[in-house]
């Protein structure tokens, strides 16, 4: 699959803009913020993969394979968080674990890192074009 540096940029604006919204559900909805903060680090992962001609599947296991190439590719801590959050969020989804702000707060501050460590790899300008 040919690089789509447009698709990458849109990816990380979303998850820009996830990463705002998990900020304001954080206190009064806190499970939907969770699940707003792990989009916007998987969406920002997905863009860094689409920015190198790579897309996961639309099959079981995507996610998980999302988060293997976070750990394979980016660098810092924060990748490797995403599949624990990705577990996480699965447990918030099916009803298993609910959580609070404080929660959310620790990945969100996760999640950020994940979203700026695939933004140092754009040019200051975003994908090129």
């Amino acid at each position: 699959m040919p690089a789509d540096p447009h698709g990458a940029h849109a990816r990380l604006v979303a998850a820009r803009r996830h990463l705002e919204s998990a900020n304001r559900l954080a206190t009064d909805d806190p499970d939907a913020a969770y699940a707003v903060l792990y989009d916007a680090a998987r969406k920002a992962v997905s863009a860094h993969m689409l920015a190198a001609g790579l897309r996961a599947r639309n099959a079981p296991g995507a996610h998980e394979a999302t988060a293997l190439y976070a750990v394979a590719v980016l660098r810092g801590e924060a990748p490797a968080e995403l599949d624990r959050m990705r577990r996480f969020r699965n447990r918030i989804e099916y009803g298993t674990t609910h959580l609070g702000p404080r929660q959310v707060a620790h990945d969100l501050e996760r999640a950020r890192a994940i979203v700026a460590a695939v933004e140092a790899t754009f040019p200051a300008t975003g994908p090129a074009s």
